[in-house]
């Protein structure tokens, strides 16, 4: 076991991790390593070290005590205790925004939308600037989505990973169910993805792989959006079956992407003919 003891150690075994995992996530959401290394590691307490790093950032520690409170029971008893909560630095608006997204990724399909609830009271507040300005906390929350949705199109990028894409079109699917993001962002959202399917007649096989993957969101993405009339609107007048179907034909033809992509994507038209 790696502890807190044999630092040189801990910090080889973490940097082999590469894949997010729920226990690691928790390490870190609680624990600053930076913190812990510049602890008297001769006390021999780790409890006493623990306890010490947690309450090093307070506003996080509440943060993350009132997220593990949430179910449905208690959402109106946290969203109250979380807009308690004094916040007067963008950085702690951050901070919470930050574990509201990393929930809502990890967690069940019960507790996303709670959490979606929670962040849909939350970005309708303010904090005040060091020049006397007010900066909504929308904005925050905004930028925070928009680079997760980046990263999670960044095919290239060595720390891409199917399960990490799919987690983000959920965030993204439970966030736009609860109103917390808008028409014009999913609609931004689906017309970046049909670029990006978009068939290309001198694509590479890097291009063509890319397609798959972005099919394969897309698919995900929709999968997770609540069906109702502005959703059908939105599908209707982006024409998103007939978009797909067109590429579905040319890329049938081609066979550049694999017969399973194709199968995902036809099953999606399914679903979106379904609608109409």
């Amino acid at each position: 076991m790696y502890t807190v003891y044999k630092p040189e150690e801990l910090i080889k075994k973490l940097d082999l991790l590469e894949d997010e995992h729920e226990d690691v996530i928790k390490f870190f959401n609680n624990i600053s390593y930076n913190d812990i290394v510049k602890q008297d590691f001769a006390k021999k307490n780790s409890l006493y070290v623990f306890k010490n790093i947690k309450n090093d950032n307070p506003i996080k520690s509440k943060i993350i005590s009132e997220l593990n409170k949430l179910n449905s029971q208690t959402l109106q008893k946290v969203i109250s205790s979380i807009t308690d909560i004094i916040i007067t630095k963008e950085e702690d608006v951050n901070e919470l925004f930050n574990q509201c997204i990393q929930k809502i990724k990890r967690d069940n399909e019960q507790i996303r939308p709670l959490v979606a609830a929670l962040c849909n009271v939350l970005v309708e507040r303010y904090i005040p600037t060091d020049i006397g300005e007010t900066v909504k906390f929308k904005k925050v929350f905004i930028k925070k989505v928009k680079n997760e949705y980046e990263e999670s199109v960044n095919y290239s990028s060595e720390n891409w990973t199917k399960e990490k894409g799919e987690k983000v079109m959920i965030l993204l699917g439970t966030l736009y169910n609860s109103k917390t993001l808008n028409d014009s962002i999913m609609i931004s959202i689906i017309n970046d993805f049909k670029k990006k399917i978009f068939y290309k007649e001198d694509g590479n096989q890097e291009y063509y792989e890319e397609v798959e993957k972005s099919l394969q969101q897309l698919s995900c993405l929709l999968s997770c959006i609540i069906l109702n009339e502005e959703t059908k609107k939105i599908y209707n007048d982006l024409q998103l079956d007939k978009f797909l179907e067109d590429q579905m034909l040319i890329y049938e033809e081609k066979k550049c992407i694999s017969k399973k992509i194709r199968l995902v994507c036809k099953t999606t038209i399914q679903e979106l003919r379904k609608i109409f």
